[in-house]
């Protein structure tokens, strides 16, 4: 079963994508840290938690460190590679960071892995371009 098939929330997206974020930056995570990142309310984080926690993206022990499993990291990984492709690709189109983080942010959540994959090459071919015809 791939992302795509899953039919994931935006919100529960954004919070695997936080996580493993947090992860990497931190290296043990609670859900004070996400709250903070996410600028919602822990018991928001909290439901979120356990919600993930059945879909068997996270474990977690009431007040100690949530980790991503082995199908949350893919997942993660995967909301993460299309955030920084899509953001990547709207900065070469000439967008403000801002604006491309923004705007990556939503169209990581509607765009399929091979959309994605597409935007990838484009955007390597447009970077070759720009070294051969800078503009």
């Amino acid at each position: 079963m791939n992302e795509d098939s899953l039919n994931l929330t935006k919100s529960i997206e954004d919070y695997l994508e936080v996580i493993y974020k947090l992860k990497k930056a931190k290296g043990i995570i609670k859900v004070s840290d996400i709250a903070e990142e996410l600028n919602v309310k822990p018991p928001s984080v909290v439901e979120a938690v356990n919600k993930m926690s059945k879909l068997k993206f996270i474990s977690h022990k009431k007040y100690g460190e949530i980790k991503l499993n082995k199908r949350g990291i893919k997942i993660a990984k995967s909301i993460t590679y299309k955030h920084t492709t899509l953001k990547n690709f709207l900065n070469i189109l000439g967008v403000n960071n801002k604006t491309a983080e923004r705007e990556a942010c939503a169209m990581e959540h509607i765009l399929s892995n091979s959309t994605v994959k597409k935007v990838k090459n484009s955007q390597n071919s447009l970077r070759f371009i720009q070294l051969i015809l800078p503009f």
